[in-house]
């Protein structure tokens, strides 16, 4: 068979160890690189590719893997109109988490990357000068023809920001994705100013319910690449010149009928008993904060 020239195999991208057995086997469809997997409300959470834990570190990861060039087309072709859909919910989620990163950083300019439809930068506005890098041409359209937000790059490569220019930068649902998570978090730490602070959101593949439903748990998606902890996340934000600061599970606000998509891809009995539930109760659009202890939020210092 010929090889596939969009898919590397790659190294541990936190100790640069080659040393990592497989924790979760590929899944049929891998490579999945149709335009819905990379959309950020996909319920796509098989064809997942081949899953390796590093001895060495404990970072998970996912090799072989499509190339970074890859993923990149990916994102930039890739629509979410069922993101836009939940702009409410997310605007909300952006104030919990603009009140945890206001702790820290009360004003200043903010950079985030990955900025998506624009909701976390158009909340952020109210107390930062922001500026956003988004590498979906939909979503980019969106944050600057709809919400006016100035999202200047698809990459940070791209943007070419002055060294120390921000005082505080967020990567939310951003860093599993990206092809060299080691490199980004260096490269933000050279656009933050001394002592400036990086929030960032990640799931949380040491959580118990990752443990406990192993090859089902909704992290394992397409084009998620890495694979956190609280350990290797910290590990890894320190070797790119950061000192944690918080770190806590991270909840969320979303509708009732917006939950239960997310149950699709679990036992069949399950889903039909909540889908019964919700529908008696009407609760479709109403809203629901969960924290289901399985993604983390944290926010960094740069040295």
């Amino acid at each position: 068979m010929t090889p596939d020239p969009r898919i590397e195999s790659v190294p541990c991208d936190l100790c640069g160890a080659d040393d990592a057995p497989v924790l979760h086997a590929a899944m049929d469809g891998w490579p999945a690189d149709a335009a819905g997997h990379f959309a950020a409300t996909t319920d796509v959470f098989g064809a997942y590719g081949t899953i390796r834990r590093c001895r060495r570190c404990g970072l998970a990861y996912t090799s072989p893997r499509l190339k970074a060039s890859a993923l990149l087309d990916g994102y930039a072709n890739a629509p979410d109109e069922e993101y836009r859909l939940e702009g409410d919910a997310r605007s909300m989620n952006a104030y919990l988490s603009l009140a945890v990163l206001r702790r820290f950083a009360k004003g200043g300019r903010l950079l985030e990357v990955g900025s998506s439809a624009g909701f976390f930068l158009n909340a952020a506005r109210l107390s930062y000068e922001v500026t956003g890098v988004e590498p979906s041409e939909w979503a980019r359209d969106y944050s600057v023809k709809r919400l006016h937000l100035p999202v200047v790059a698809r990459t940070m490569d791209e943007a070419r920001f002055p060294d120390g220019h921000f005082d505080a930068a967020a990567l939310i649902d951003v860093i599993e994705h990206l092809a060299d998570p080691l490199a980004a978090l260096r490269e933000l730490a050279r656009v933050l100013r001394p002592g400036g602070h990086l929030y960032l959101v990640t799931p949380d593949i040491g959580s118990l319910s990752a443990r406990l439903l192993r090859g089902r748990w909704w992290g394992l998606r397409p084009a998620h690449i890495y694979y956190f902890d609280r350990k290797t996340m910290t590990a890894m934000l320190e070797k790119a010149g950061f000192e944690v600061a918080l770190v806590k599970s991270y909840g969320r606000i979303f509708t009732w009928g917006y939950w239960l998509s997310r149950l699709e891809n679990y036992p069949r009995p399950v889903y039909k008993a909540v889908e019964a539930l919700i529908g008696l109760m009407g609760f479709e659009d109403k809203f629901l904060y969960l924290d289901t202890r399985d993604s983390i939020q944290v926010v960094a210092r740069k040295r």
